[in-house]
């Protein structure tokens, strides 16, 4: 069990577009192939040939794996319960709820987001500006990078597989935490 933090310390926002009736999510576990943990809201995840999800975006030409921004953090109590010392009349706990599962909101949405889980500014070694295209770090088991936005190279698409386009770039958002603003965008690597 990880310790204690802010609930606003790792989040994904949607300001404007979700939810609505139309608003496209999905939910899966997360793979046995993923060490970090948590996992925090507002990387970014794709679904592996299980159906479960890992951590960014892989670069593989011809095959397009969709972005998929997590809601909430893999260790969250509507995620993942230990039980602690409750216990059913035969002594052994049974979580009866939650399952396991993360939901998400697809990159194929309409709405813009706001995560605070993006590569630093002064580690990118360049600004987000309005138009750049997006990617995630495929990295199951580096918690630093597996599944955090940053630009492709050059900020240009084809690059690398495009998961958003900065709308507004880096700011404070409404918790006083660093956020990057972006439109959710699924653009599969070009040869």
């Amino acid at each position: 069990m990880s310790a204690p933090r802010q609930m606003t310390a790792h989040t994904l926002e949607a300001p404007k577009g979700w939810p609505s009736p139309h608003a496209v999510d999905f939910a899966a576990k997360l793979s046995a192939n993923v060490t970090i943990d948590p996992l925090f809201a507002g990387r970014v995840v794709h679904l592996n040939a299980a159906g479960e999800y890992e951590t960014g975006l892989p670069a593989t030409i011809g095959k397009g794996h969709m972005p998929i921004f997590l809601f909430n953090n893999s260790d969250d109590p509507d995620v993942s319960n230990d039980g602690g010392d409750a216990a059913t009349e035969a002594g052994v706990w049974v979580p009866l709820a939650p399952t396991g599962k993360m939901m998400g909101l697809v990159a194929v949405g309409a709405y813009e987001l706001e995560s605070t889980e993006f590569q630093s500014e002064a580690s990118l070694g360049a600004t987000y500006a309005p138009g750049d295209c997006l990617t995630a770090t495929n990295a199951n088991t580096t918690a630093a990078t597996g599944g955090r936005i940053t630009r492709t190279t050059n900020g240009l698409a084809y690059s690398a597989p495009v998961c958003g386009v900065v709308s507004r770039g880096v700011f404070t958002n409404s918790h006083g935490r660093s956020a990057l603003a972006f439109w959710p965008v699924w653009l599969p690597q070009q040869a």
